[in-house]
Order: C-alpha cells, then sequence, then structure tokens
C-alpha cells in the first residue's frame, strides 16, 4: 500500500539529477525537471555504458519552502515488478529555502554490464521516497532505459 503525504507541506521540489561515472568523472546522465510529483511514473533514457562503470554516483539537487528536521531516503529497485535492491538512509536536517544536495554511489550486481540493457532497459524502475521521519513528503518513480 502506497502511503500518501501526511500534513508534510508541500514546496520539496527536486531542482535537477545527474549520474556520473565514478572512475573517470564524465557525467553520463543530467536532467533538470522536477520528479517530486506524487502518483506519476518517469521515464528516463540513460547510456548503457552506464552499467558497464564500476560504481556510479546519483546526485539529487533539491530544496524545500519548509523545513525538514529528519530527511531520510528508501530507495527500490524493481525489476519486472520484483523488488530486487531496498535501502534506507539518512539526511537529516534540511532549512527551509536552501540548495541541497545526496549523492548516492551505486555499485552494479555481479553479471550486470551493459549486454544487460535489453533485459533491464522498460523492465527496471527506480522507486526513491523522501521523509520527514516517519511522513512520507513524494516519492519518485523512474522506469529506467538504456540505449
Amino acid at each position: 500500500m502506497q502511503l500518501k503525504p501526511e500534513h508534510v507541506p508541500t514546496g520539496f521540489r527536486v531542482n535537477w539529477m545527474s549520474l556520473i561515472d565514478d572512475d573517470t568523472g564524465v557525467m553520463l546522465w543530467h536532467t533538470n525537471h522536477d520528479y517530486a510529483k506524487l502518483d506519476i511514473k518517469y521515464e528516463a533514457v540513460i547510456p548503457k555504458q552506464a552499467l558497464d562503470c564500476k560504481a556510479v554516483t546519483r546526485t539529487i539537487g533539491f530544496t524545500s519552502t519548509h523545513r525538514i528536521d529528519h530527511l531520510k531516503l528508501k530507495h527500490k529497485e524493481f525489476l519486472l515488478g520484483r523488488c530486487v535492491e531496498e535501502w534506507d538512509s539518512k539526511f537529516g536536517t534540511v532549512l527551509a529555502n536552501l540548495n541541497e544536495t545526496w549523492e548516492t554511489t551505486f555499485i552494479p550486481k555481479r553479471g550486470i554490464t551493459s549486454s544487460s540493457a535489453n533485459i533491464l532497459s522498460g523492465n527496471l524502475l527506480i522507486e526513491t521516497s523522501f521523509y520527514d521521519g516517519d511522513k512520507l513528503i513524494t516519492t519518485i518513480k523512474i522506469l529506467m532505459f538504456y540505449e
């Protein structure tokens, strides 16, 4: 069951997101799209060479018009509708109207390479939920496509 935000003020905005190859520092993907709107499944087209990287860092730039005391993130990856990866992390306090960034480094599972692109493309859903304590702020759902 997907929870709806409970008395969490609106005003949370994703200003941009990027994926960077950790070894080379090359930006693989970047968008200025605000993905922080509930109940929308977005699509992202990522270069398939991202799957060959030893590690990729996702950076999310965001702001909130209201203070968030206990920002935490829940990340889930679904392949063909089945959750194959899940983890939580804590950010802490977010002051109102400040630009913040959150970096997460992803290390691919053994055997995942660009040759897996045809299997993953259109079948991998990344779901990232943002909370203030236990109160849901928003959930970002991005269906991944690899070219």
